[in-house]
């Protein structure tokens, strides 16, 4: 079971083996999520690897983007009860989106107006970070799984592997279980 930890410490999940569980045949390709528990939230932290072909949309750095997912990307999913869950998502240009759902794939919340401090860091050539706090108010209640995803250079990652012919994330029974 994996449990979301109290700042300063954190849950590391490293994310570096295709969708469906396969070695990712680019070994440059990964991410590390890091969570802890904070008094406003959830505390998410990434890191990533820069490329020298990085999709990022052409957007404000530190923005909300629609379709976020079609670019260098972390994603995070919380689940609670039922098919309740929360994606986040941190871009590798510096950009964020959040969504909430009902159902699987059903939006139930699209977090317009969630302005989170996003940080955003390029560390030399090799890496990007980015990191920001997900309110409780936006926590599913009732924690109980989470995966973490990546997609860059045309490959789809995860944390924990989901099934299926192509990559589909929205798969909350197939997670792992968590707790904070």
């Amino acid at each position: 079971m994996l449990r979301i930890p109290h700042f300063p410490q954190e849950l590391s999940l490293r994310v570096d083996r295709l969708w469906e569980g396969s070695s990712c045949p680019d070994d440059r390709l990964f991410a590390e999520v890091f969570l802890s528990q904070t008094k406003a939230g959830i505390h998410v932290r990434v890191e990533a690897p820069m490329l020298h072909d990085q999709k990022v949309p052409d957007a404000p750095m530190g923005s909300r983007v629609e379709g976020l997912w079609e670019f260098d990307v972390v994603e995070l999913f919380l689940v609670g009860p039922g098919h309740t869950y929360l994606e986040v998502e941190l871009g590798a240009g510096g950009h964020f989106l959040a969504l909430g759902f009902d159902s699987i794939r059903h939006r139930s919340d699209a977090y317009e107006s969630f302005t989170p401090v996003l940080r955003f860091e390029k560390t030399g050539e090799k890496f990007w970070k980015s990191s920001l706090t997900i309110p409780w108010k936006m926590i599913p209640e009732n924690l109980r799984a989470l995966n973490a995803f990546a997609i860059m250079a045309g490959q789809f990652l995860a944390y924990s592997p989901v099934p299926g012919e192509q990559p589909d994330y929205h798969q909350p029974d197939r997670y792992p279980v968590a707790t904070l």
